[in-house]
């Protein structure tokens, strides 16, 4: 499945939207987490380093003279607190720390070593600021662990209230983008649009050329289809006006042949009159457009019109009922000369082998057409060499028998299928149908 470039683009701006938005987003919550746990981490070694110029040991004891300390080791639930232990006793905590479940782990540091951490206990998370140092004290050392400890909801609260601020940042942004990208999509693909309108117009004979304002990346594809359909244009003529010339050269001679004594034998006039019909056939052959690389699109209700009205006239005398169902916005991708030789040659021969009815049925996806008559129907043997040119299967005197040959060559221009089969009126049913292009 081939994608339009319409759509590609489309695709390409959705999904770096969907990408890039969301990632962003995500560096950023990210960055400014790692940030607030560094910020913890640096807030609670400035208490770390406030308790211990503050302590003091005596007799195994250890008293803090709380005039370094901040308010919020002395306030309850102000989530932050402060331990000194000793191997696995506790000798000094402050009075925040009542209210906390935390309990200060046994660690293994070296003097003067530190360790930061998160810490999970009781469902609840804290972050924990350790060191180990030896208190001289006289002639011996006492081992020291500091904590100071912080609860995680002082962190989270300020990641929420970032959070929410952030969210609300891009959703604007995101609304701001998809704006810029539909405007943008619009006037990327605006003279895209415009191309395929003038193609159009070109392909239903409303205009010649292409005659738009594009970017420079299309201007050369216009230039190269317009240089396309002007040496069409003069191709066709030339032919057609080569073709007429020489058929107009024939006839001259032709007419004079006609005129002579000679062609009143059998034998000779018959083959001057296929001449004559292989002349007309060529030409008609030559005013048709077939299948060319711009179709003309025309309404057939028109067309139909015009040959209903003609046959009628034609066939007064035979009381011959021509009935048509064709919606009336039905048209024909092609040429109207092409139709009405299609039609007028299918529609001539129903008339002349109908008792009294003829019908056409005309439908659209695919675009095909029926022709139907109540007369004597073609045998199943015999429906092939119809479309033979020179072959007759009826009683006429008028025609040469290359009527259906010229139809059947005109719907294989137009890549469409002829079959044969019989009617529910009785006769012979003739089916065309083309492909939608």
């Amino acid at each position: 499945m081939t994608l339009s470039l319409k759509l590609r683009q489309g695709l390409i701006s959705l999904l770096l939207f969907a990408f890039l938005l969301p990632s962003s987003f995500l560096a950023i919550e990210r960055a400014f987490y790692t940030q607030l746990v560094t910020n913890t981490e640096q807030k609670l070694e400035v208490h770390l380093y406030a308790i211990l110029s503050e302590i003091q040991v005596s007799e195994n004891k250890v008293q803090l003279s709380n005039v370094a300390l901040a308010p919020d080791f002395s306030r309850p639930n102000s989530g932050l607190s402060a331990f000194i232990t000793s191997e696995q006793d506790v000798l000094w905590q402050s009075d925040s720390s009542i209210t906390q479940q935390f309990e200060p782990e046994l660690l293994q540091l070296l003097p003067g070593k530190s360790d930061f951490r998160a810490d999970l206990q009781h469902g609840h998370k804290y972050w924990v600021l350790s060191i180990a140092l030896l208190f001289d004290q006289g002639e011996r050392t006492i081992p020291l662990t500091v904590h100071v400890v912080q609860a995680d909801h002082l962190l989270n609260t300020a990641h929420q209230s970032f959070l929410h601020t952030l969210i609300r940042w891009y959703l604007g942004i995101a609304l701001v983008l998809l704006l810029v990208m539909l405007l943008a999509y619009r006037w990327t693909t605006r003279p895209l649009s415009m191309l395929d309108h003038e193609i159009r117009r070109v392909e239903s004979g409303k205009q010649e050329q292409l005659s738009g304002n594009y970017p420079t990346e299309l201007m050369a594809l216009k230039e190269d289809l317009n240089l396309l359909l002007a040496s069409q244009n003069r191709q066709k003529q030339r032919y057609r006006h080569h073709l007429s010339d020489l058929a107009h050269a024939l006839k001259t001679p032709l007419a004079v042949l006609h005129t002579s004594p000679l062609s009143e034998q059998p034998e000779l006039k018959e083959q001057l009159d296929r001449i004559g019909a292989m002349i007309d056939h060529q030409l008609k052959r030559a005013s048709s457009s077939g299948q060319d690389v711009w179709k003309k699109q025309i309404s057939l209700k028109p067309v139909l019109e015009k040959l209903v009205k003609a046959l009628g006239k034609i066939y007064q005398h035979k009381g011959c009922q021509i009935e048509v169902e064709c919606p009336d916005d039905m048209a024909f991708k092609g040429d109207e000369t092409d139709m009405m030789e299609i039609l007028g040659n299918l529609l001539d021969n129903a008339c002349k082998a109908c008792d009294q009815k003829v019908r056409l049925q005309v439908s659209s996806h695919p675009f095909t057409l029926i022709v139907e008559d109540d007369g004597p129907g073609i045998p199943k043997d015999r429906r092939q060499q119809l479309f033979q040119r020179g072959t007759r299967l009826d009683t006429y005197q008028e025609g040469h028998g290359v009527g259906l040959s010229i139809v059947a060559e005109l719907v294989s221009s137009y890549n469409g299928v002829l079959a044969i089969s019989d009617s529910e009126l009785g006769g012979a049913r003739f089916h065309l149908s083309f492909p939608d292009i």
